[in-house]
């Protein structure tokens, strides 16, 4: 048989040679193309309400967000029912604020002295609105947290809700405690 195109002879001994690794690519594409259900269903059906920010208030607002937020993310663990959260804070809220610093040497009888004069930045935004020009806003870090669920008699539905809560807020297993619900 001969093909109509020049260099197109050697074509079929490609294909021989390589048949293996091209059967392994068209496969894997097929895979990549394929129509799947989604992994990330039941997460879909109930979204997280949306995070705050820290506030002045000492960070009880941030607190209380969070737990909200706890709460609906944990009641989703299978086994685990209706869940309630309490946490504690260790530190509210605390935020650093830019500052000016000035050092100036002045001659002084018998040598010179140095004098430093700091002045924190504010941010003016008209004649009635005044702000501090803010570098750094540190979160409120939690000291422990109660987990009581419906399923918390359970062992194994005990220990992936304390283990995602200590994902979550950086905490030790010895500062959670996961109960069951009455």
């Amino acid at each position: 048989m001969k093909l109509p195109l020049p260099g197109l002879e050697k074509l079929p001994k490609l294909l021989d040679r390589f048949k293996y690794p091209l059967a392994v690519l068209l496969l894997g594409v097929g895979l990549l193309l394929w129509p799947g259900r989604s992994l990330s269903k039941s997460v879909e059906a109930e979204p997280l309400p949306a995070a705050t920010e820290p506030e002045a208030d000492g960070g009880e607002a941030y607190r209380a967000d969070t737990e909200r937020r706890l709460e609906a993310l944990l009641s989703q663990v299978e086994g685990a029912g209706k869940v309630r959260v309490l946490l504690t804070l260790k530190t509210g809220p605390a935020a650093s604020y830019q500052s000016d610093l000035r050092t100036e040497e002045r001659p002084a009888e018998g040598g010179s002295s140095l004098s430093r004069e700091e002045k924190t930045v504010i941010l003016s935004r008209g004649s009635a609105y005044d702000e501090l020009a803010v570098v750094t806003t540190a979160y409120p870090v939690f000291q422990g947290a109660l987990v009581v669920a419906e399923g918390g008699a359970d062992p194994k539905v005990r220990l992936q809700l304390s283990a995602a809560v200590a994902a979550l807020l950086k905490l030790g297993a010895d500062q959670i405690t996961v109960v069951k619900m009455k």
